[in-house]
């Protein structure tokens, strides 16, 4: 599966254009968050004298959740056109257009709206248990770890097809998010394979990068040794963040035929379970 993502995204690699449209959102985003709070807390003091600070941390706390939502629903947006031109690619060969995984999001918006502030809350309230995990003393920051890791696991497990589902089968949310828990149990083994392996590949590309870019920093071309190393991290991380994607529309291909998709036996990918 990780072998037949590369390939996909070897072949179509504006698929990584997606990642990067929906990091260059989301980086917006944020600093518009940023912004306005920085804006309010400017608004606060010159109109209260610095006090009510209660009111004030509600609205930052209001601003930065928002912020949190509209992000998830960026990189769900992104990551469902994602997956509608691979599997257009896996299924029939052919090469979508790049406005055609656009074209194929927005026509399930709102269940991908929906599902971003769902999957966006529940990404805050995981970061949120590991920033207390970090400020709190042993034992409890040990126990408040595991019980983040432990969601977080959780989450992953039954969201992995939601995405596919909505985009692909324009399904509404509460049947994906049911009918993904069905097929991960199908197919736990090659998902998890699927995963590890993109992990592996990407940390051996990085350790290599670095074997580079190290040495060259060492013996004095420290700005080739840092384009180096922010090029070599930085395509490595994009190339194997869209492999993930990719493989998602693989595994739901096989979930739900029990078969690898057309594009793997035009390649030379055999699987046998």
């Amino acid at each position: 599966m990780t072998k037949l993502g590369m390939a996909v995204v070897r072949a179509d690699p504006e698929l990584m254009v997606y990642v990067v449209l929906s990091g260059i959102f989301s980086l917006v985003t944020s600093v518009v968050v940023i912004a306005t709070s920085f804006g309010t807390e400017l608004l606060f003091s010159s109109t209260s004298g610095g006090e009510d600070e209660v009111v004030l941390n509600t609205v930052n706390l209001v601003i930065v959740f928002v912020g949190y939502l509209l992000i998830g629903i960026i990189t769900v947006f992104w990551n469902a056109a994602i997956v509608a031109s691979a599997y257009e690619r896996l299924t029939t060969g052919n090469n979508p257009t790049f406005s055609y995984g656009i074209s194929q999001a927005m026509k399930c918006l709102p269940h991908i709206f929906i599902w971003g502030i769902i999957s966006g809350t529940v990404g805050l309230i995981i970061k949120t248990l590991e920033s207390m995990a970090q400020d709190a003393k042993f034992p409890l920051n040990l126990i408040t770890s595991i019980i983040a890791i432990l969601i977080g696991t959780a989450w992953w497990i039954a969201t992995f097809f939601v995405v596919p589902l909505i985009v692909l089968e324009k399904t509404r949310v509460k049947e994906s998010f049911s009918r993904s828990t069905q097929l991960f149990q199908k197919t736990w083994g090659e998902n998890l394979g699927a995963a590890c392996g993109a992990g592996i590949i990407n940390f051996f590309v990085i350790l290599v990068v670095l074997l580079i870019a190290l040495p060259l920093i060492s013996i004095g071309f420290v700005g080739i040794g840092i384009i180096v190393l922010i090029l070599g991290i930085g395509l490595s991380m994009l190339f194997f963040t869209t492999v993930d994607s990719v493989s998602r529309a693989s595994m739901y291909y096989y979930a739900t035929t029990g078969e690898l998709p057309p594009m793997a036996k035009q390649i030379g990918i055999s699987f046998s379970s």
